[in-house]
C-alpha cells in the first residue's frame, strides 16, 4: 500500500482501548485542574503582578463596554492601561480584527477569573472534541503528543483552542463533502493568516459553494462589527496593524516563542526584509504544495492535513499556541503514521512536535523570575529553535507516510 491509499481502520483490543480512554480523561483531567489554578491565582487584572494573552482580550472588552473600542488599537493607549495595573512597563498590542472584538466584548459580563475558566474550558472542550472525533483510536497519541501545546493554551488563555476547533469542523465537514465547512472558514476571520492554506485546499478542490459561504459568513461578520464599533474601527485596525508591523521587525515581540521561519531567521541575525522574503516564499511553497497535493487526487483527509500543516507555515507572525491548527493535521493521519512508523520515528515525532511547541514554553518558566528589564534583554538573545523542529516534523512525517504498511 502506497501513501496514496487509506488504511482500514484496525480496531484495538477492548483492554487497550479502556486503558487509553482512561490515560485520556487523566490526561485531560490535568489540563482543567491546570485551567481552575491558573483561573484562581488571577482573579482579577494584574494579580500576581503579571497579564497574560487572556488579559489583553478582558481588557478590550472593558474598552468595547466603555465605548472606546477603537482605543484598544492605540499602543499608547493599551501601554498605559496594563503599565497601571503592574506597576511596571509592559504592553501586549491589539491587532485583531474587529470581527474579534465582537467575541471579547461579553467577557467584562463576568470576574476576570471566572470569564477566563469559562473562556478557556469551553474552547479546550471544543477543540478536544474535535480531535477525537477526528483522531478516533489514536485520540490518546494525538493528546500526548500536543500536551506542551494544550498547556500552553491553557496557562494564558489564548484563543487558539476556539481557531484550532474552527478548523477542525472545517476538515470534518470536508471530510463529509459538506457544503456547510464554508461557515467555519468564514469564521476564521477572526485569525484569516491561520486559514490560507484551507481557502487554497477549497479553491483548487473547485468547492466554490464551500468558498461562496465562506465569504458571505466573513463579509456578514465583518458588517455587524461595523455595526456595532462604527467604520472609524477599520482605520483604527490598520493603524493598529501597521504598528504591529513595525514593531515586528524591531525585535518587540518574543520570537523564541514563535515557530514561523521568519522568527528563526530574524533571531539569528539575518534582516527582517530579507528574513520577510523568505518566509513569503516558503508561504508560496505551502500554498503550492496543498495545490499538487489536491490536484495529484491524494486521499481526502491526507489533503486537508497537509492544508492543516502548510497553514502554519504562511505568516511570519505565528506563536507556538496558534500550533493548534497542525494538531488538526496530525489528528487526521495519526492513524496512518502508527500503522507506518518504527517505534524510532514515533519516539522521535513526540520529541520534535514537543520541541517545536514548547521550546518557548521551558525558557518562559525559566525567565519568570526575572526582572522585567532583564527578561526583555533575555528573550532578545534567544533563538527561535521552533520552526527548526516543525519543519524536521513535516520532513519526518512525510518519509513515514511514503512507505507502504507492512502487513
Amino acid at each position: 500500500m502506497t501513501a496514496s491509499q487509506d488504511i482500514a481502520p484496525q480496531t484495538a483490543p477492548p483492554s487497550r482501548l479502556l486503558r487509553n480512554r482512561v490515560l485520556a480523561l487523566v490526561l485531560i483531567g490535568f489540563f482543567y485542574l491546570a485551567i481552575y489554578l491558573a483561573a484562581q491565582m488571577r482573579p482579577t487584572l494584574g494579580a500576581g503582578n503579571s497579564l497574560v494573552d487572556f488579559d489583553a482580550f478582558y481588557i478590550v472588552g472593558q474598552l468595547i463596554a466603555d465605548g472606546r473600542a477603537a482605543q484598544a488599537y492605540d499602543p499608547a493607549v493599551m501601554a498605559e492601561i496594563q503599565s497601571a495595573l503592574l506597576g511596571h512597563n509592559s504592553f501586549m498590542p491589539w491587532t485583531y480584527p474587529p470581527m474579534f472584538d465582537l467575541v471579547v466584548a461579553p467577557l467584562p459580563l463576568l470576574p476576570r477569573g471566572i470569564a477566563y475558566a469559562l473562556f478557556t474550558g469551553v474552547t479546550l472542550a471544543f477543540y478536544l472534541a474535535m480531535i477525537a472525533r477526528l483522531s478516533g483510536t489514536a485520540f490518546l497519541a494525538v493528546l500526548l503528543t500536543m500536551t506542551p501545546l494544550i498547556y500552553i493554551n491553557v496557562n494564558v488563555g489564548q484563543n487558539a483552542f476556539l481557531t484550532g476547533g474552527l478548523v477542525a469542523v472545517f476538515v470534518a465537514l470536508s471530510l463529509r463533502g459538506k457544503t456547510l465547512a464554508g461557515l467555519p472558514l468564514g469564521l476564521m476571520v477572526i485569525k484569516p493568516h491561520l486559514a490560507v492554506g484551507l481557502g487554497v485546499h477549497a479553491l483548487i478542490a473547485g468547492r466554490w459553494r464551500v468558498l461562496v459561504v465562506a465569504c458571505t459568513v466573513a463579509l456578514a461578520f465583518a458588517a455587524l462589527a461595523t455595526l456595532a464599533f462604527g467604520p472609524d474601527i477599520w482605520t483604527a485596525f490598520r493603524s493598529g496593524v501597521a504598528a504591529a508591523s513595525h514593531a515586528l521587525s524591531t525585535d518587540f515581540y518574543p520570537l523564541f516563542l514563535m515557530t514561523s521561519v521568519y522568527a528563526l531567521l530574524h533571531s539569528l541575525g539575518m534582516p527582517p526584509q530579507i528574513a520577510l522574503w523568505v518566509q513569503i516564499g516558503i508561504g508560496l511553497t505551502a500554498c503550492a504544495l496543498i495545490a499538487l497535493a489536491v490536484r495529484a487526487r491524494l486521499p481526502l483527509h491526507l489533503t486537508l492535513a497537509i492544508a492543516c500543516f502548510g497553514s502554519a507555515l504562511v505568516s511570519p507572525y505565528l506563536y507556538a499556541y496558534d500550533m493548534t491548527i497542525a494538531g488538526v493535521g496530525l489528528a487526521l493521519i495519526a492513524r496512518d503514521l502508527l500503522a507506518r512508523a518504527t517505534t524510532v520515528e514515533k519516539t522521535l515525532l513526540l520529541v520534535l512536535v514537543w520541541l517545536a511547541c514548547g521550546w518557548g514554553l521551558v525558557h518562559a518558566h525559566i525567565m519568570a523570575g526575572m526582572p522585567w528589564e532583564q527578561r526583555t534583554a533575555v528573550a532578545r538573545d534567544l533563538i527561535s529553535y521552533g520552526a527548526v523542529a516543525y519543519l524536521l516534523v513535516l520532513a519526518l512525517t512525510a518519509r513515514i507516510l511514503r512507505r507502504p504498511v507492512e502487513a
